[in-house]
């Protein structure tokens, strides 16, 4: 795989020392076509989707001609644009869609999206497959231009990740550790709800406690560098003349990496005082400032993990905000033909209901008491905070 870095302060001395010379060579002659490609595949996802942009150096006002889709955007049918499969090391063709026994080549769509507003033309053509991808092996990016079929103008390749499992945590009840053939605490499973087993427990999310360090374990998976862990808590609103809202607010960890790509390596890092899941919840509600709410019902959790390749985690560090003012910031790209990043990301989710003596706490915390939390005891909010 072909990875570039390239110093931002190398390329402004170039283009110095070039300018300043005859009139033999022009930096910037109109009309010099890059291709910029971001393509991030999910095999969890349903449909896969790929940025494919032009770059020109133009003398022109480089604002303008951003938010111009004729300058950043290819004509429609002007590209043909494919994934091919591969074992890794290999060269022959693999099969490339889940439940298709014959097909070795996924030729995507092009579309028109509408994103956010912004520096560059909210107008951008994308490229997208409903195939469903496998989690193994590795997938070959190609790009032609419809002119001319026997030219690959831009490709990459990037290894394909499985997603983490959900029963790997080892000895951590909540939320992993419980998920198997026999006994799904997955919300809206089958376990009894009024609560009344105690040896049930472990399977519910519990965060009873205020003091108490709670862990979200898994185990790393193969090819995969970097991670990110998203707890979303799921409510009600009951609002005054009957409608109901469903609501949710995130609980967000810093990425954590592995130590290297063989797997099976059990994550402890991501984890929280209890009392900051409250303290967090209170704030995004006040942030929200429902009106007419007549009380909140506690509804279920829901943990995501998103894991991601070595090439994606490079290409987010070097592109992260730099906290200095060096101006030689390097560029990374794995784009063979043309610059951005072509990777591989999967995402595990985990969904639990709540004991009964959590959806007692969220009722009466000092940061969640004033929103009006109904308690599993009487199902009506709490008239006093508890400790």
């Amino acid at each position: 795989m072909k990875k570039i870095f390239i110093s931002l302060s190398l390329i402004i001395v170039a283009s110095a020392t070039f300018i300043s010379c005859k009139n033999d060579l022009n930096v910037l002659a109109p009309g010099k076509e890059v291709v910029s490609v971001y393509g991030i595949l999910n095999p969890n996802e349903p449909i896969q989707n790929i940025r494919i942009n032009k770059i020109f150096l133009t003398t022109a006002d480089a604002n303008a001609a951003a938010q111009d889709q004729s300058v950043i955007n290819f004509d429609a049918n002007e590209l043909v644009v494919t994934l091919e499969r591969y074992y890794t090391g290999g060269t022959t063709p693999q099969l490339t869609t889940v439940g298709n026994s014959t097909k070795k080549e996924i030729v995507l769509t092009e579309t028109i999206v509408t994103t956010a507003d912004g520096a560059f033309s909210n107008q951008q053509r994308m490229w997208q497959t409903t195939d469903k991808l496998y989690p193994t092996g590795e997938y070959k990016l190609v790009i032609k231009k419809t002119s001319d079929l026997n030219t690959i103008i831009a490709s990459a390749q990037t290894v394909v990740i499985d997603s983490v499992s959900t029963s790997s945590g080892g000895a951590s009840p909540n939320p992993f550790y419980y998920l198997n053939a026999t006994a799904t605490p997955m919300h809206g499973g089958t376990f009894p709800f009024p609560i009344s087993d105690p040896a049930d427990k472990p399977k519910y999310v519990n965060y009873d406690v205020f003091t108490l360090t709670q862990f979200i374990k898994f185990k790393s998976i193969k090819n995969a560098k970097t991670y990110d862990v998203l707890m979303r808590f799921h409510y009600i609103d009951s609002l005054i003349g009957g409608a109901t809202n469903n609501e949710y607010v995130d609980y967000n960890f810093e990425s954590q990496q592995s130590k290297d790509l063989t797997g099976g390596e059990l994550f402890l890092s991501f984890k929280f005082v209890a009392n900051d899941f409250y303290t967090n919840l209170g704030r995004e509600i006040a942030k929200k400032a429902t009106p007419n709410v007549k009380n909140r019902k506690p509804d279920y959790m829901e943990y995501i993990v998103n894991a991601g390749t070595e090439a994606l985690y490079t290409f987010l560090q070097v592109n992260a905000p730099s906290a200095t003012i060096a101006q030689d910031k390097p560029y990374y790209s794995n784009i063979t033909g043309g610059v951005g990043i072509f990777a591989c990301r999967s995402t595990s989710i985990v969904t639990k209901d709540l004991w009964s003596n959590f959806v007692d706490k969220l009722a009466c915390n000092p940061n969640t008491f004033p929103y009006l939390f109904c308690d599993y005891t009487t199902g009506k909010p709490r008239a006093t905070t508890c400790p």
